[in-house]
């Protein structure tokens, strides 16, 4: 008993000696401590698909060169395309974006419609003022292979085939039995085989 007292003891000395002792490891430099931390400042306008204000006064492209449509999720049936359903990826000045029907694509221009190949762009309440289409996929590519050249390997045999022309006739085996030729009629009596 005396020897575990004494033993937690000295463990105890050492534990607390050694955190005496010890310096902590510096921080680097660009960490902040977590009390010290503010929220980073961000513009959620971009995210949100506000334009800045210095985009707004530059000199605008005319809008049919500014947009292209790159795909389209479109309703099979009429109903679901008369109640306003689908979705266009639209790229505006090189960026893409995900675009519902009804939801501003550039300033006051929204999607109006939305095709099997097609979006119709245009203000609320008047006629499309611009259709933009998917580009057509380009051809594939196509052309023949050379016609195949025979196998000079015939499996299972054909014994008729262009093989049995091209091949020497292998002469036959002299009879044997148990590996010990078998004497010719001309040569003498025949050892019966039992």
């Amino acid at each position: 008993m005396a020897f575990s007292v004494w033993l937690l003891l000295g463990g105890s000395v050492a534990y607390w000696g050694l955190q005496v002792f010890v310096r902590p490891v510096p921080m680097p430099a660009s960490v902040l401590p977590a009390g010290e931390v503010r929220a980073a400042q961000v513009d959620l306008g971009r995210l949100l698909g506000v334009t800045p204000a210095e985009a707004v006064a530059a000199p605008e492209a005319p809008v049919s060169t500014r947009l292209r449509l790159l795909g389209v999720v479109a309703p099979k049936n009429a109903r679901a395309a008369e109640a306003g359903e689908g979705v266009a990826l639209i790229e505006v000045d090189g960026v893409a974006r995900t675009v519902r029907v009804g939801a501003a694509v550039d300033g006051e221009l929204r999607l109006l419609r939305v095709g099997v190949r097609s979006a119709s762009i245009g203000r609320l309440g008047q006629a499309p003022s611009q259709v933009l289409e998917i580009s057509p996929q380009s051809a594939p590519a196509t052309g023949s292979l050379p016609p195949a050249a025979p196998s000079p390997t015939v499996l299972g045999g054909n014994p008729g085939g262009p093989q049995s022309q091209m091949s020497a006739p292998v002469p036959a085996a002299p009879p044997s039995v148990y590996g010990m030729p078998l004497a010719s009629p001309a040569s003498g009596p025949q050892p019966q085989v039992r």
